[in-house]
């Protein structure tokens, strides 16, 4: 059996990644692995596009982009497990998962990763992270300040992945965590969501 660097395509890869400085924090040690070399991937994200929350700042919206780009209930009554993505801009936008949308009728996080193509209309997989909102504050979703903290975007991967094996595709059970985390996990997480949507 080969090792990486004997794979032509690999070995060139390798080639080409330097290491950062580490970064510790405790026992935890992360080293950065670079690819200076390599180009930027050609996407665009939320955080580029949409204007965050006004205690934010004004964000890094990216000219007539931002108004290519609407995320928004699936239809004027709603659906809690689905969102709809426009994208009208000429690059494709990438979703990730855990990440917070906020806005319209109830605050949702992404049940998984979505890239959406250029001049693309889809129907994103979401759950619920507020409890007892179900009322429009705005006909648009904005990036939150905060991703699901990590032990609840474990439990969120695992009923995902049961759904998809069961073919019910990307949901997660609304039920069990997700809709109603606990404020204790947040705190044991050390995260501190301003709009405390995720307790």
């Amino acid at each position: 059996m080969p090792t990486l660097n004997e794979v032509p395509e690999v070995a060139k890869l390798l080639a080409t990644i330097l290491t950062g400085e580490p970064v510790t924090h405790g026992a935890l040690a992360v080293i950065p692995l670079l690819a200076p070399n390599l180009d930027d991937p050609d996407w665009l994200t939320l955080e580029d596009l949409i204007p965050p929350s006004p205690r934010r700042g004004e964000g890094r919206v990216r000219g007539e982009a931002a108004a290519r780009i609407r995320v928004t209930e699936v239809s004027e009554a709603g659906s809690v497990p689905f969102l709809q993505v426009e994208n009208g801009a000429d690059r494709p936008l990438l979703l990730l998962d855990g990440e917070e949308l906020i806005g319209a009728k109830q605050n949702r996080i992404l049940n998984t990763t979505v890239l959406v193509a250029a001049h693309t209309e889809v129907t994103i997989p979401v759950s619920c992270v507020e409890q007892g909102c179900w009322g429009y504050r705005g006909r648009q979703f904005r990036p939150g300040d905060a991703s699901l903290y990590a032990s609840l975007r474990a439990q969120k991967a695992a009923h995902v992945s049961q759904s998809v094996r069961a073919g019910r595709g990307h949901r997660a059970d609304q039920g069990q965590g997700v809709g109603a985390p606990r404020r204790s996990g947040l705190a044991d997480a050390g995260a501190v969501l301003a709009t405390a949507a995720q307790e």
